[in-house]
């Protein structure tokens, strides 16, 4: 059996039996990463919501958790900043020129194969094959897709 690496002083939810969860637990699971990664911490106290809410529901844990309180005991997050600010135009030769010389992998691709198309990343992301023809060197998008929401 493998033994799982963390610190001695972070709690560790995965050790603990569902119907032993406390808020008090997840707050402190939640707080070392509250402030310096907020979706992520959000996402994270929605999921373990979601595993304990159906805990519940299965029986395995006799009382619903009580998650309400854990943003409580947490410092006020940053204000969502809106959309990251976009790279200058001039800044953007650099870049590529950079992740040219990068091992290739699908993240590195996908960032480039973004610029080169000038879309969305959500467009590169969902992109799919029948969707390309090489031949012509047409990538046809459908227009639910778009963001400005063109009619079929």
């Amino acid at each position: 059996m493998a033994v799982v690496a963390r610190e001695p002083h972070l709690p560790c939810l995965w050790e603990t039996p569902v119907d032993k969860v406390t808020s008090v637990m997840v707050r402190d699971a939640l707080a070392p990463i509250w402030l310096f990664i907020p979706e992520t911490a959000r996402r994270i106290l929605q999921r373990i919501g979601t595993v304990l809410d159906y805990s519940h529901i299965e029986g395995w844990c006799p009382h619903e958790a009580a998650l309400r309180s854990v943003t409580k005991g947490l410092p006020r997050q940053p204000k969502d900043e809106g959309h990251f600010a976009a790279m200058p135009y001039t800044e953007v030769p650099a870049l590529v020129r950079c992740l040219d010389g990068l091992p290739e992998t699908a993240g590195r691709d996908a960032l480039l194969f973004t610029l080169f198309n000038a879309v969305r990343s959500g467009e590169t992301r969902f992109a799919v094959w029948p969707k390309f023809d090489l031949k012509a060197k047409i990538w046809s998008i459908p227009a639910a897709r778009i963001k400005i929401g063109l009619s079929p």
